[in-house]
């Protein structure tokens, strides 16, 4: 009778061990947590540019497939704010307050996924050099008036964008500068015509203005 008593506890020490192994803790929730872990970095690698007729803000390729996953909502990382004022003949200056996108990242993101600015209140992309210049709406919830300035500081023409949340890359709108820009400023859709902002107009920065790194 003895050996046989043994031989029944271990078994049940067996089963209960079994027992535990299929209903452990954590168990599912780890396999949760690796399938989020991976649907985050997806969306983060994913990340689209904002401006450009097939190149993003910068000048280079745009690779982007036209059916991706959609980015989670960020906003461009600026470290500097200028204030400036656009002198308008036979109008009245109008001073703004500008986020400075003067790093290649910084013009790639733009004012992606932003969904509000004040008024008077934007960005201006800085560029290395003048050059032809063309951008888009892409991934860009906020109507916006693009207004492409020269080197010297002169309004060279006006874009007036509108946000395409459901276009393919192909099918989004493109908004070229009349010549070379050395800045881009971006402003809520309106800004110009209030104002009378127009080719022509001068861009005067309030102390030095901004440089851009290549």
């Amino acid at each position: 009778m003895k050996p046989r008593a043994v031989l029944l506890v271990g078994a049940l020490v067996l089963l209960a061990g079994c027992i535990g192994g299929l209903g452990g803790p954590g168990g599912g929730a780890s396999d949760d947590a690796n399938r989020q872990t991976t649907s985050a970095e997806v969306a983060d690698s994913t990340a689209d540019g904002s401006a450009a007729d097939g190149s993003t803000a910068d000048g280079s390729t745009a690779t982007d497939s036209p059916t991706e996953t959609p980015a989670p909502p960020t906003t461009t990382d600026v470290e500097r704010v200028v204030n400036a004022t656009f002198v308008v003949e036979d109008g009245e200056n109008v001073s703004v307050s500008l986020m400075v996108a003067d790093e290649p990242s910084e013009r790639q993101s733009g004012l992606m996924h932003r969904e509000s600015l004040a008024n008077d209140t934007g960005m201006v992309f800085v560029y290395p050099n003048p050059q032809q210049v063309s951008f888009w709406m892409k991934n860009t919830l906020i109507p916006l008036d693009m207004i492409f300035v020269s080197e010297s500081g002169t309004v060279l023409n006006v874009q007036h964008a509108e946000p395409q949340p459901n276009a393919s890359t192909s099918e989004l709108d493109t908004y070229p500068s009349d010549g070379k820009a050395k800045y881009v400023v971006e402003l809520p859709r309106g800004f110009a015509n209030r104002t009378g902002v127009e080719p022509g107009s001068k861009l005067v920065f309030n102390g030095t203005a901004p440089t851009a790194e290549e």
